[in-house]
């Protein structure tokens, strides 16, 4: 089994703790455009949740991408992205069910969660005030 960010969206107050921290650690900037974890938002009611990527068992990610930018370590089960191979052709961003891959225009690549590899837990997750984040084995 592997682990995962679950999300409980009940929790999520929308502070944007989460995508700061994730865009801090990976570009040095507390953009939250540049972060593997996005909170949506419904405007006509006070609802949040956090898009963050599942890391699919058959990722549709993966077989959208052209350039085999995306793929799945069969030793973790995580969908890694190549970023250095990544043509921001954005395939995999319209063929994921979860709105969780993020198009970063400025350089053409494709922005996702790697679940902060260099980490033992996911720095969102560290970082949740509310506990909406949780890193677990999946069931």
């Amino acid at each position: 089994m592997s682990k995962r960010v679950w999300v409980n969206p009940d929790l999520c107050t929308g502070c944007q703790l989460c995508a700061l921290v994730c865009s801090l650690n990976k570009w040095g900037k507390a953009n939250p455009r540049l972060s593997g974890i996005t909170i949506r938002r419904n405007p006509f009611e006070r609802y949040e949740w956090q898009a963050v990527c599942l890391h699919c068992e058959e990722p549709p990610c993966v077989d959208a991408c052209i350039s085999g930018a995306m793929q799945k370590d069969s030793s973790s089960s995580r969908v890694i992205h190549n970023w250095q191979k990544c043509v921001g052709c954005w395939m995999c961003v319209m063929v994921c069910p979860y709105s969780c891959l993020v198009p970063d225009y400025k350089q053409k690549k494709v922005i996702k969660c790697d679940l902060c590899n260099e980490e033992e837990m996911p720095l969102c997750v560290q970082v949740c005030p509310t506990e909406a984040l949780a890193y677990e084995e999946e069931d």
